[in-house]
């Protein structure tokens, strides 16, 4: 393995203040500061751009490595059955549920609340009302909290990892 990992730390504390000192003057090192956080502000997303070129470099040409590996990792979200809640438990889906405000805006604009979209929309608004986990945990007992949230499996983005880290953790 021929890279070596980037080591912050040492950046920080030795590379920039050779090549990039700090000035003594508190104004002057004030405006140092926030240039290198503009500046590093844009590196990061030009490198994350860059990240994921090269990722989609590597899959498009079936690249393959002794040494790494793509890992892509899930996350688990949970999210309220907003339909089966309607159905079994009206009463506190009629306390609870909400529209995104992006979702609102579809119908009525961003000044309106659920209530004034359903009013205007009807059923229309359906596919977009959402219950929030917090809300419904002050509704119901833990033991029913089960029948009503769903567990989702999202992709995060890509990890490379070692081909040694993929066979620990059974990813090889």
């Amino acid at each position: 393995m021929t890279y070596t990992p980037f080591n912050t730390e040492h950046f920080l504390t030795a590379t920039l203040p050779r090549i990039h000192p700090r000035p003594k003057d508190a104004f002057e090192a004030a405006l140092h500061s926030r240039d290198l956080a503009y500046a590093f502000e844009g590196f990061h997303f030009g490198f994350l751009e860059q990240y994921h070129t090269d990722i989609e470099m590597i899959r498009a040409e079936n690249c393959e490595s002794v040494e790494y590996r793509i890992f892509w990792p899930t996350k688990t979200v949970y999210e309220v059955n907003v339909e089966k809640l309607r159905l079994d438990r009206p009463e506190i889906h009629e306390k609870i549920v909400h529209l995104r405000s992006s979702d609102a805006e579809k119908f009525l604009g961003r000044g309106y609340l659920y209530s004034c979209a359903k009013s205007v929309a009807g059923d229309r608004v359906v596919p977009y009302e959402r219950v929030n986990l917090q809300d419904l945990r002050k509704h119901l007992a833990p033991e029913e909290m089960t029948a009503y949230v769903v567990a989702k499996e999202r992709v995060a983005g890509p990890e490379i990892i070692t081909a040694a880290e993929a066979e620990v953790y059974g990813l090889a």
